[in-house]
């Protein structure tokens, strides 16, 4: 009866000690930072579940994605990266502009005649819209161009005075109080800018679904980012 009693004493003690509920793990584009870590936020205190998250320029995280980084939800800066992935879901989320800076006290910006440029590789998103808004304003990549690996590299790079003029998103600018935007691309002058998100496993289910909510669209509009229509 002693042994019996002291089995089911160890039963019920390893019941009441149940391992703790691993973090859902985001992955999201440099650009969404302050978003993103806003959002999940919030849903951790409201399902009382941890998170993690990762940011780094959308190109670099899929790559890590496809080595097998243990990532729930991938929100990407261009919907096609999500097609390297394995998605259980998706959708595309919001929209962003894409802008020229310079640092806050530098008057003489001129598109047709760059100095010195950075923005983002090619590999990147931001960098991709920038040469394809380049292309259809007629203007040449200058010789002195920096490259970025993310959007927030690139807007360091004007802010520490690597380069006379960066290519970033606008909401990246509203952080820097050290530059200003200078100039406001059409957005005809490429692609348009798509946050997309996708479900890579289970477990991300409900922090993908709460991106989907008024409130969480709210907090990144009130960031500067573009609701969907």
């Amino acid at each position: 009866m002693r042994i019996i009693t002291c089995l089911a004493l160890a039963v019920l003690a390893a019941c009441g000690s149940r391992a703790p509920a691993r973090p859902v793990t985001v992955y999201a584009a440099a650009s969404l930072r302050e978003t993103v870590t806003q959002v999940a936020e919030e849903w951790s205190k409201r399902s009382g579940r941890p998170h993690r998250v990762q940011f780094e320029s959308t190109s670099t995280l899929a790559r890590q994605i496809l080595e097998g980084a243990p990532a729930d939800v991938f929100i990407s800066a261009a919907p096609e990266w999500l097609d390297k992935v394995k998605t259980l879901e998706r959708f595309d989320w919001l929209s962003n502009r894409l802008v020229c800076v310079v640092a806050k006290d530098d008057q003489d910006f001129d598109l047709k005649n760059l100095e010195s440029l950075a923005m983002a590789d090619e590999q990147v998103p931001a960098g991709k819209y920038a040469r394809q808004a380049l292309a259809k304003e007629g203007v040449a990549i200058p010789a002195r161009t920096i490259y970025g690996h993310n959007v927030r590299d690139v807007l360091s790079k004007i802010s520490q005075g690597g380069a006379r003029v960066g290519i970033v998103y606008a909401t990246d600018a509203w952080l820097d109080p050290n530059v200003r935007v200078a100039y406001t691309f059409p957005p005809d002058r490429h692609e348009k800018i798509l946050y997309s998100a996708g479900l890579l496993t289970s477990e991300g289910k409900a922090l993908y679904e709460t991106l989907k909510e008024a409130w969480a669209i709210e907090a990144a509009k009130n960031l500067g980012f573009a609701e969907l229509k």
